[in-house]
Formats: structure tokens, sequence, C-alpha cells
């Protein structure tokens, strides 16, 4: 009489269906994980933005007005302005201006905004209390951005200004009438607006976070 032997083995069937199921847990666990990431970033972000929020209030009460105005257009030429800019030019590491295409205008409120902030004490604190990891005098091509003061000329200093965890500026803007100035990100996209429009969001702001929001 013969004896049944067992079959201990996985059917190829079987191998593929625990493949598919091993891919389908991957997959779950790595949308998990960046949209766990994602939403740290989005709550550095506003932090951020409520700190420099608290910041302009110091400064405000120091000064009885805000650091200065700026547009959506603020850039260079503004930046290197006596009015509502620092009074100098944008320089190299050796003093030597920086050519114009060397330079990215989207920086240009941020440069300006910390500058102006760390020139009131109460100001200067709080700021420094923002992760240093978001503090740089860095384009997103690793050019160092200096300042050379026409008060103060043949020193150039570093051109900082704050960035959110993707690593884009933030934008500061106000004018003259405003009840606060608004800090804006530009949120995980990096655009502040002119990209993908639509007829219900034709600036494209959907992931901005923005000081008005918090």
């Amino acid at each position: 009489m013969k004896r049944k032997q067992n079959k201990t083995g996985l059917t190829i069937a079987e191998i593929l269906v625990a493949i598919a199921i091993v891919a389908i847990l991957a997959v779950g666990l790595y949308s998990v994980g960046s949209y766990v990431e994602t939403q740290s970033k989005i709550t550095l972000t506003e932090s951020t933005i409520e700190t420099l929020v608290a910041a302009l209030d110091e400064y405000h009460d120091f000064y009885g007005k805000f650091p200065f105005d700026a547009d959506e257009n603020y850039g260079r030429n503004e930046l290197k302005a006596n009015s509502n800019g620092l009074d100098g030019d944008v320089t190299d590491k050796a003093g030597n201006s920086l050519p114009a295409a060397d330079y990215n205008d989207v920086y240009a409120s941020g440069e300006a905004l910390y500058h102006f902030l760390n020139k009131c004490p109460s100001s200067k604190k709080i700021v420094n209390s923002i992760n240093l990891s978001l503090l740089t005098n860095k384009d997103n091509k690793n050019r160092e951005y200096f300042f050379e003061f026409n008060s103060d000329p043949g020193q150039a200093y570093p051109l900082r200004h704050i960035i959110d965890p993707w690593e884009t500026p933030l934008r500061y803007t106000y004018e003259q009438g405003d009840n606060f100035p608004v800090i804006t990100s530009a949120g995980r996209d990096g655009k502040f607006g002119d990209r993908g429009a639509t007829d219900k969001d034709p600036n494209n702001s959907q992931d901005n976070i923005t000081s008005r929001k918090l």
C-alpha cells in the first residue's frame, strides 16, 4: 500500500499572492510615512510663522511701526534701497557686487525681514529661537549671499533669510494701511501661486501656509 506524501512547499500561485501582499503593505507604509513627514513639515512651518508674527509684534511695540513695506515683487532693487531696504548692495563673500544673474529676487523680502527683526532686541531674542536648520544665507543652488552696507563699506555680512522645511524662503508682504504683515510659505510645491491655476483657486495657493490662516 502506497502512502500519500504531504507536500510542504508553496505553489507558484501562493508565492505570487505572498509577494502581492508584501508589496501592498510596503506601499501602505510608504504612504503613511510620507503623510507623517508632510504633516511634520507643515507643523514646523506653522510654528516658525507664528514665531515671526510674535517677533513682528515686538518690533511694532518697540518702534511703533512695522519694519518695511513690501509687495510680492519685492526684489534686489528694493533690498538695496535706503527706503524699505538695507541701503547697500548684495555681494559675494569677498565683497564684490553680485551679478544680477546670480541672485534670485524671491529671497529679498525674507532677507530684509531677518535683518530688521534682529535690530530690535526683543524681536531678535524671539527670532533666535527658530530652528537653526531654517536659517541660511544660501540659495537653492548653494550660492552664498552677503551684503555690504553703505554705512560700513568694505565689510560683507552674511545675508540670512528664513526658509521652510521644503527649503523655500518665507515671504514677507506689507503695505501701509494693512492691519499686519503677512508671512507666507509656498508649501510643498515651492510655488507662490504661479503654476497650476484653477477657476476655484486662480493663484494656486492651495498648499500655501500663511499667517492669515493661523
